[in-house]
């Protein structure tokens, strides 16, 4: 075993990143999304899957798939003069860096032992990331996403001129549809409606966009894609994991704020191409599940509580305008699973 903050790469200019993925039930989505990962230009990177007791053979699948393609994916970094990875399945409770050859990045395979939720999973694969001490930024992926080749070497070279950025988002544009815009960094919270809405969706991919305008609106950076300076973790704490899905990354983005230590950042040259809803049940065009429908409602009021109560004055009567929409619907199931989120009851069996 190697101390924390051994060095296990030569030496490199750049700053250390490491990308962590969740997967749950997912397991050809996040493979997918690791390889694109692996395709990355950047040498100093690690990758930290953590995956939230599936119990559908996930981890194997997971690691079967990496294992086969590893090697050509290796020998294209060599021929381009970049660090190989080395797999290795690990558990969450890892406390020091496994000893590994000095030209080999870390692609690492861990079980989170339960489904906690998106906070919890991705906080174990962040503790594994910051093992390093190298490791300057973490890059949180949703494993329902893809990365352009150039995103991180963007990212990081944005971040690193400017200190003041805690969090910052990416161009993430429908997997579904490349030429059109999901988020341009993230979104903003409207008080008086006590809702979140997306930023720039829906634009073109090529439209010009401000990205100093943007950051000026942004109040929350798009989980999907969330690039993390290391100092942040360490002053402002880890995501929240009284979420379970949902409304952690604008709990995140205000904490940061509110330390006044941080800001949020918008990198328009990375791009992030992003299936939504693949791995949570939501949509942002659809009627979602009930389970989403359940965890959305919950987490907006666990946040409105937290961080800004007198909001609830507003959140309320929306919510029962929205529940009596569904019952004009006949979708009482939808409407009753509102109420018990908004409340903070258990999910109905």
């Amino acid at each position: 075993m190697a101390a924390p903050g051994a060095s296990r790469a030569a030496s490199t200019a750049e700053p250390g990143v490491a990308v962590v993925v969740l997967n749950w039930r997912r397991p050809q989505e996040t493979i997918a999304c690791v390889l694109s990962v692996l395709k990355l230009d950047y040498s100093h990177l690690d990758i930290i899957v953590c995956d939230n007791q599936s119990e559908d053979g996930s981890v194997e699948t997971i690691l079967a798939g990496l294992e086969s393609s590893l090697p050509l994916m290796n020998e294209q970094r060599r021929a381009q003069n970049m660090a190989e990875f080395a797999l290795c399945q690990v558990s969450p409770e890892a406390r020091e860096l496994l000893t590994s050859p000095a030209d080999r990045r870390r692609l690492w395979i861990a079980s989170t032992g339960r489904n906690g939720g998106y906070a919890f999973g991705n906080n174990v694969g962040i503790r594994l990331a910051l093992l390093d001490r190298e490791v300057e930024y973490v890059w949180v992926l949703n494993n329902d996403t893809f990365v352009d080749w150039h995103a991180l070497r963007a990212l990081v070279g944005q971040v690193a001129k400017d200190t003041s950025i805690g969090i910052c988002g990416a161009k993430v544009l429908y997997s579904q549809d490349e030429g059109q815009v999901q988020t341009l960094g993230g979104g903003r919270f409207l008080p008086y409606r006590a809702r979140c809405e997306q930023i720039g969706e829906g634009l073109p991919a090529n439209a010009p966009v401000d990205a100093r305008s943007i950051e000026a609106q942004l109040s929350y950076v798009n989980g999907a894609a969330a690039f993390v300076r290391r100092e942040l973790i360490e002053q402002v704490g880890y995501m929240d994991e009284g979420y379970f899905l949902y409304w952690e990354e604008l709990d995140w983005a205000t904490r940061a704020l509110k330390s006044g230590k941080f800001r949020l950042g918008f990198c328009p040259n990375a791009i992030v191409y992003h299936q939504v809803g693949a791995s949570t049940g939501s949509n942002d065009h659809g009627v979602p599940t009930l389970g989403s429908t359940y965890w959305m409602t919950r987490s907006k009021f666990r946040y409105l509580r937290i961080h800004r109560p007198m909001t609830l004055i507003i959140a309320f009567p929306l919510l029962f305008k929205a529940m009596a929409a569904e019952v004009l619907a006949q979708r009482w199931a939808r409407a009753f699973t509102m109420l018990r989120g908004a409340l903070g009851l258990p999910a109905a069996s």
